[in-house]
Order: C-alpha cells, then structure tokens, then sequence
C-alpha cells in the first residue's frame, strides 16, 4: 500500500471544502476537567508528558460559573455536548452528578440541553455508577488498549498493577446494555498488533471501536515502520470484510469516519472545533481551546468569571489552530479533506503532522482514507443501499 499517493480514482479536490473564514464562532461544546486527575499510571499518558502534575478538583462554584458564562457567549440551547475526560472524571462523582441534575432541571423547564460524554478508565465503574451512569442516557467511552498481555503492559495503577480484568468486564456489561451509547478507544503503541486489539474488543461485544496511535516524546513507544505495515494491512482487510458482511462487523469508527467525507459529508479544513465552537474549561474556571492544552498556561485564552478573549483566540487560530491549508505538509497531502489536519495539540506538544521527522499519525491517518475510498467504492458497485448506513444517525464520539 502506498500511502504517498492518492488511490486510482480519488480526486481530493471533487470534496475539498471551502476556505477557512473565521467569525465570531458560537460556542456548543464544552470539555469540563472535573477531577484535575487521575487514579492511574498509563505508561503513554500524553497528560502527564505535557501538561501540570498537580491541578485541584472543579468546585460546583466553577461549573456553575462555566455553564453560565458561556451560555452567555452563545445561546445554551444551541450547545451540543458537554464531554467530561481530562483526567479521570469519575474521581469527581459528586460533581458530574450535579451536572446530571443540572441538565434535568433545564430539560423540566423545556430548554434543550447537550449530549453528554462521558470517556473513563473504567476502574471507577462500580455497580451503582454503571446502573447512574445508564439512566442519565449519556454516552459513555471506556479506554481498553485490546487483550490483556497488551492493555497491561501500558494501563497500570499507580503502583504498576494490572488493571485489564476489571476494565473488561466493566466493558463487556456497557456493551451489552447500551451498544448505541458505548464505545472503547484503543491506544496503539510500539509492538501492538492491530488486527489482535480489535479482534479481543469485538470480542467482549463493543460494537464501536477507534484505534489511534500513540502520541508521546519517547521514540520507543511510537509504533515503528513495522507496525505502520501491520496497521495498513489491518485497515485494508478491514475495509474488505465490511463490505462483504451485514451487521456483524463492528464499526472501526476512523475508517467509518473517513467513509462519510469520502461521500462529501462533514469535511473540514480543521480536525475539529478547537478554539472555535469548542472550549475546555480548567479546575480552576480557566478556559482553553480544548481540554489537552488545560493547564498549559500558553494557552489559556480566558475565565468563567470574565470569558474568553477575542484576541486570545484569534491568536490560536491564526497558529497553533490553524486550518490545514495554511499548513504547508498538508497543503501538499492528497488526504488532507480526510482528515482536516492534524489534532493542534499533537501538533503543538508533539509535533505529530507538522513536519515531525517520524510523522507517525499522518501514516494512519492515510491508511484510514485509503481503506475508507476502497470501502465507499465497493459499496457502491455491490451494495449503494447501504452507503446510506454511513449517514444515518451519526454521533460523534
């Protein structure tokens, strides 16, 4: 597979989208650091490679202020998620309860309120969180790195214990009782065969899985050009399985991803809404262009208490938050409507698809357009109806 060049077919211009024009953007997504921790000792752990070792719990003061504040910037009813995820959220239970009866009390007034997500090592799950955490209808993401000898060799407790039986079987029960409203991440390291992480997630029922590889300083946990080939292999007959089977196959959700702009939907010049429509807010009410720069004092771009400022923004967007043709290795890359550029905190903190000398996420990124355009085209000649699949009901987790 050659990821250098475009597949036969593919014109990236028939569904490159408009330039970027920035604009006074209305803020719908918030990303709320509630703990300021976490309870366990990932050997990849991206937070703890770049942002502050101590940050304090969010007071109810702060989330209240945080939800007041920036449903004055924009109109609260047009929020479209709330995500709870740096750190451990679940170290912080009493909060995101208060949030849960918060976004009640709005929904018994009428007013429309956001989906909520909700990502966790799992280990704080105990039984009377799952059966919380299934009323409240939100969505829920559990970190699972694939079969034990793998998760265990980089998610351990903070004196080095495994933690896969307790994550798995966690797992296996949020599979089987909300599938629309669940799925696992899988970080991929130096040595992780992808074809066995998917395979050993599948297998516990998750019906949505999304694999990415790692992004760290430390050269030997970056996968290595052996593991590139192994992952586009991965994708490749992937991509071929899909095609061919009807509800038996869980969604790979990059490649699905990549399936719907491949069609023209929901491409971008940015990879997200970072600094735009999209904030992170800080244990102490600082605010920030997501929740991967929280802490980072470079990037702070406001307060609950004042707002965000215009300038602060504009800063990020014109640098660290710029569109990808403003980028000049993506300018020139054939997958860049794909994937709307590389995440600004890997590119910032990591250097990963900017010019970095082992640009390790644009390969996978790469192979996920390839394995996507040879999907789409397959369905096409076999089976149009069901592109339509690739459309319906999309969440983004």
């Amino acid at each position: 597979m050659d990821v250098n060049r475009a597949p036969d077919g593919f014109d990236p211009e028939d569904i490159a989208p408009p330039a970027m024009r920035e604009r006074n953007w209305p803020i719908n997504s918030l990303a709320l650091d509630l703990s300021g921790r976490c309870n366990i000792a990932c050997r990849y752990c991206a937070e703890s490679a770049t942002q502050p070792k101590h940050r304090r719990r969010m007071s109810e003061a702060v989330l209240e202020a945080a939800l007041e504040q920036l449903a004055c910037e924009s109109d609260f009813d047009q929020f479209k998620s709330i995500r709870l995820g740096s750190g451990e959220p679940l170290l912080a239970k009493p909060l995101a309860r208060h949030l849960d009866r918060r976004l009640k009390e709005l929904a018994k007034e009428g007013r429309a309120v956001p989906q909520v997500f909700v990502t966790t090592n799992g280990t704080r799950l105990d039984r009377e969180t799952r059966e919380w955490l299934i009323e409240t209808g939100w969505h829920v993401k559990i970190s699972l790195d694939g079969p034990a000898h793998v998760h265990d060799r980089w998610r351990v407790t903070a004196k080095g214990g495994p933690t896969y039986d307790q994550i798995a079987e966690v797992a296996t029960e949020l599979a089987r009782r909300i599938p629309d409203r669940f799925s696992v991440t899988a970080v991929l390291c130096r040595g992780s065969d992808p074809q066995e992480v998917f395979s050993a997630i599948a297998a516990i029922g998750v019906r949505r899985i999304e694999m990415v590889p790692v992004a760290h300083h430390n050269p030997d946990i970056l996968p290595d050009e052996t593991d590139i080939a192994h992952y586009q292999g991965f994708v490749s007959e992937y991509a071929k399985a899909y095609a061919s089977r009807v509800d038996t196959q869980p969604e790979l959700v990059r490649v699905i991803n990549a399936a719907r702009r491949v069609m023209g939907y929901d491409v971008k010049t940015v990879t997200c809404g970072a600094g735009r429509n999209f904030l992170g807010v800080g244990p102490d009410g600082g605010l920030y262009p997501c929740f991967r720069f929280i802490g980072l004092d470079g990037f702070l771009v406001g307060d609950v208490i004042r707002g965000s400022s215009a300038d602060a923004l504009r800063a990020f967007q014109s640098y660290a938050g710029r569109s990808y043709e403003c980028r000049e290795q993506c300018r020139c890359c054939w997958a860049a409507p794909l994937c709307g550029g590389p995440c600004f905190a890997e590119a910032e903190l990591f250097g990963a698809g900017e010019g970095a000398p082992f640009a390790v996420h644009c390969h996978y990124i790469k192979a996920d357009s390839i394995a996507a355009i040879n999907l789409v085209e397959e369905l096409r000649k076999t089976n149009p109806e069901r592109l339509l699949d690739f459309l319906a009901g999309v969440v983004e987790f």
